[in-house]
């Protein structure tokens, strides 16, 4: 099978129905991820590490283990199964040794409660495609996939062969980005996707790198680039709003400026933070938190209005 991860400039050779990829969730019926009702298609791995992240399970490449502490009978009988010797049972929980666990998921099959269950595993390219055709009845004339993540272009092969089998069905495309991948990545994926959703954390490039860990010149660099060289494919910029990193006049202005400069942006969704994330990073066993206060709807209202000179739509 195809090595997923691949780098390799020459997408097109390497993305076929065999290729497999690492998926770690696929919602069904989704409004919000692209025009008309959805199949999401959630990829594994992603270059930032976004303090707000609602997804962590998404920026490891490979399969993690989820346990949720309130369905565990401290039994032991994870402990005594795990072929890396990664878990051991105290009084009042099961620890994990993180940089032991490989993910291969014998704790979670014998687990009698669910308490742990898999967050990714390796599906082809026909698999996917399988649940993407069952939903296709309810696209209607806008509707179709969308491949999210984690950040799609980790995985360019597998990407790449998912859109072209759903264009193959006569199926519209979309692509949710954080925008760090390569410029090949982009090149070959573009022609095969109708609407790009484009996420701007930050167009600040020193409030990227400490919120996001990476810079932004090169998200901001290939967006332009798909715009000038894939202009048919419509691009909507999505920021999430984190009170006190991103919603200040000034980054709000700044998003408004890059928007209009990117003459196939067609809309700027501002998405208000929520906390869901933090209890899935409980579940993967790590121990960093994040809190911010979840904006007010008069608060989103007020970072639209500033946004509403552009030449787009703004939600």
């Amino acid at each position: 099978m195809t090595n997923n991860f691949s780098t390799d400039k020459n997408l097109t050779k390497t993305a076929n129905a065999s290729t497999d990829g690492i998926v770690f969730n696929i919602q069904h019926y989704c409004i919000h991820d692209g025009p008309g009702i959805r199949t999401g298609v959630f990829l594994k791995g992603c270059p930032l590490r976004c303090l707000w992240c609602a997804n962590p399970e998404s920026q490891c490449t490979h399969p993690q283990v989820f346990w949720e502490a309130r369905k565990c009978t401290h039994c032991g009988t994870c402990t005594s199964l795990c072929p890396q010797h990664a878990l051991s049972l105290t009084q009042d929980a099961v620890q994990i040794n993180l940089g032991a666990c490989t993910g291969c998921g014998s704790c979670t099959e014998v687990c009698p409660t669910k308490a742990r269950t898999m967050a990714g595993k390796r599906m082809t390219v026909d698999e996917v495609m399988k649940e993407v055709l069952e939903d296709s009845l309810f696209y209607g004339s806008d509707g179709g996939m969308t491949v999210s993540g984690g950040e799609p272009t980790m995985q360019p092969a597998f990407t790449l062969a998912l859109l072209k089998a759903a264009r193959a069905a006569n199926i519209t495309t979309a692509i949710e980005t954080c925008g760090y991948g390569s410029w090949a990545s982009f090149e070959a994926l573009a022609p095969y996707c109708n609407t790009f959703l484009y996420d701007v954390k930050l167009v600040n490039p020193e409030k990227h790198l400490h919120y996001t860990k990476k810079e932004n010149t090169r998200i901001l660099s290939n967006l332009r680039g798909i715009a000038e060289h894939f202009p048919n494919c419509d691009i909507w910029i999505r920021t999430p709003i984190i009170p006190g990193a991103n919603d200040s006049t000034d980054d709000i202005l700044a998003l408004r400026d890059l928007a209009s400069s990117i003459p196939s942006c067609s809309q700027v969704h501002l998405l208000p933070y929520h906390n869901l994330g933090e209890g899935k990073r409980a579940q993967l066993g790590d121990p960093n938190a994040f809190f911010a206060v979840v904006p007010s709807a008069e608060h989103m209202e007020q970072l639209r209005d500033l946004l509403r000179s552009g030449n787009f739509e703004v939600r």
